[in-house]
């Protein structure tokens, strides 16, 4: 079995080659769990990490800084886990990063919802989990993109969203909607700047549609991470440094 403490920031996990993408589905063994899953994602050398295990230590990072952090700019608690150890470069941990960042900075805050209710570090739990079922690679199998389907996450718990609750149903979808207007620039995956892409969203759609402030959202210009990305597509990225 693999040992997750050699595990590599990029690419893939057990061994660092560049992954392979398919547009079909093939069976693969989890080089951690040994299970076996159906995935569109490989690495050439033969390697597969299952989302759960490729998600597992960042996920254990956010329950912590949902109990712990006291931060309130979600900006700030990207950054926190950015530059964590368990979180690789790219990832389906960001799934759950975005609507977690959120949900601490607005419990942090002390903001109200709109039930009177406080955010509540169980709250911010179901958005972590919620996250994390949302697939690795779904921005280029599914016409959707995790990360932004973590600001609808995040405004959907805020609000208290259901099927059967047609307000807070359509405020949450705007926030995905929202994200993925700005994931739309044509560039090939970037976890990083997608999970940006989430969190000023979700910071515009609180503020306008729910009077919730969160602060600014992320300047253009301020990645802080682009020189771990291979793929980096530099001055076509809004956030990359000028």
């Amino acid at each position: 079995m693999a040992d997750r403490s050699t595990a590599h920031d990029y690419a893939c996990m057990v061994c660092g080659e560049t992954l392979a993408y398919s547009d079909k589905s093939s069976e693969h063994v989890c080089d951690y769990c040994r299970l076996e899953f159906t995935s569109t994602i490989h690495c050439p050398n033969g390697h597969f990490v299952c989302d759960e295990c490729h998600s597992a230590d960042a996920l254990d990072l956010l329950r912590r800084m949902a109990e712990g952090d006291s931060s309130t700019s979600p900006r700030n608690l990207l950054e926190a886990a950015f530059k964590h150890s368990s979180f690789t470069f790219h990832g389906p941990e960001h799934h759950s990063l975005v609507p977690a960042a959120l949900l601490i900075a607005m419990k942090n805050l002390g903001i109200k919802r709109p039930n009177g209710e406080l955010v509540t570090y169980e709250m911010i739990l179901e958005g972590i989990r919620r996250g994390s079922k949302i697939p690795g690679g779904y921005c280029g199998t599914a016409g959707n993109c995790g990360a932004c389907v973590g600001a609808g996450i995040a405004v959907a718990l805020f609000l208290g969203s259901t099927p059967t609750k047609g307000p807070e149903r359509l405020s949450a979808h705007r926030a995905t909607i929202a994200a993925l207007e700005k994931v739309t620039d044509g560039l090939i995956r970037c976890c990083k700047r997608s999970s940006l892409y989430g969190i000023a969203a979700a910071i515009e759609i609180l503020r306008n549609e729910h009077q919730v402030d969160l602060g600014p959202e992320p300047e253009f210009g301020s990645c802080e991470n682009w020189e771990r990305n291979r793929d980096c597509a530099r001055n076509a990225c809004v956030y990359f440094p000028t």
